[in-house]
């Protein structure tokens, strides 16, 4: 009963800990009046997927001691990109109606969803992120990172500079920092606690419950841009966590232990995850919009995986 009371706690953690962390890096992206593609795909991914980012090198600190974590990160990457792109951005538009996206950035959020899916899926059919691997992802990331950077200035507008108090983003940022850190070991520790009493494989607890956890700050950030009218940036933001999900936080966590893959896990959840990301890319640059009778074929797909894993696949 404890295990299950701290991991809530801790995905609730996750979530509020995101947040302060999100609206600090948003202010002070703001404050240097950055283009709202490069705060969605940077920035606010950065923010948003600290939860992902943490809870890959926390598991991985714990498997350096001996606790088989591999299982709740691998899962939780899987898990999260499906919640972000399929659960999430179905419901985005869904809500929020037909998205209009330009042709540049929908071939740049395109290409690295999914370039970025391809490589995890590569390195993972051998069974195992090896931390020469990690490094390779973390590249991966850099050259994403300098891409992004480079062509921000013709994506999209910028937005225009604000004032703020620069102490007061330093607070909320290190404030998120410290209640991330502690949330993720919760996560960690109480997942692999409930999937040994429950005999739960591990996949299942990081896809499903971790992965859908640490999927909340993605959506209420995209829900709230959505609010305002930011519909570009609910997408860019979804886009940019996918990425960071695959190529930061678990490339990160490689390089201080690596991953075991499960064979099923590369020959089934890989490859649907690559299959969902080319269809929600073929979706946004089909006709340069996102309709709901796409979208609830996304959420659609995301409710087949669920179901299929709960059954035993």
């Amino acid at each position: 009963m404890n295990e299950i009371i701290f991991f809530v706690l801790g995905l609730i953690g996750l979530w509020i800990g995101s947040e302060f962390i999100t609206r600090g890096s948003l202010g002070l992206s703001r404050k240097f009046g950055l283009s709202e593609s490069f705060i969605g795909m940077v920035i606010l991914s950065l923010g948003t997927d600290l939860p992902e980012i943490v809870v890959s090198v926390t598991g991985a600190i714990e498997k350096n001691h001996g606790i088989d974590t591999s299982g709740i990160v691998v899962g939780n990457v899987i898990g999260s990109n499906l919640g972000q792109m399929v659960l999430t951005l179905g419901l985005v538009g869904f809500v929020g109606g037909t998205i209009k996206i330009s042709k540049k950035e929908g071939w740049y959020q395109g290409i690295s969803l999914i370039l970025s899916t391809l490589l995890f899926l590569v390195l993972a059919t051998d069974g195992l992120i090896s931390k020469q691997d990690g490094w390779i992802l973390l590249l991966g990331y850099l050259v994403y990172f300098l891409f992004i950077s480079k062509s921000s200035k013709t994506m999209g507008k910028k937005t225009k500079k604000k004032k703020h108090n620069f102490g007061k983003l330093l607070a909320l940022l290190i404030t998120g920092l410290i209640i991330i850190f502690q949330s993720s070991t919760w996560v960690i520790t109480t997942g692999v606690d409930l999937a040994i009493q429950f005999g739960i494989n591990q996949i299942v607890i990081g896809a499903i419950l971790v992965g859908i956890g640490t999927s909340l700050p993605e959506l209420v950030v995209s829900m709230n841009a959505l609010s305002k009218g930011a519909k570009n940036l609910a997408i860019s933001n979804l886009v940019g966590s996918n990425v960071v999900d695959i190529l930061l936080a678990l490339g990160l966590g490689a390089t201080i232990s690596s991953w075991k893959v499960d064979r099923h896990v590369a020959l089934f959840d890989l490859p649907f995850l690559l299959f969902t990301m080319v269809i929600v890319v073929l979706f946004m640059l089909s006709r340069r919009k996102l309709e709901r009778k796409e979208s609830l074929l996304m959420i659609a797909l995301y409710v087949v995986y669920v179901s299929l894993k709960l059954i035993g696949w």
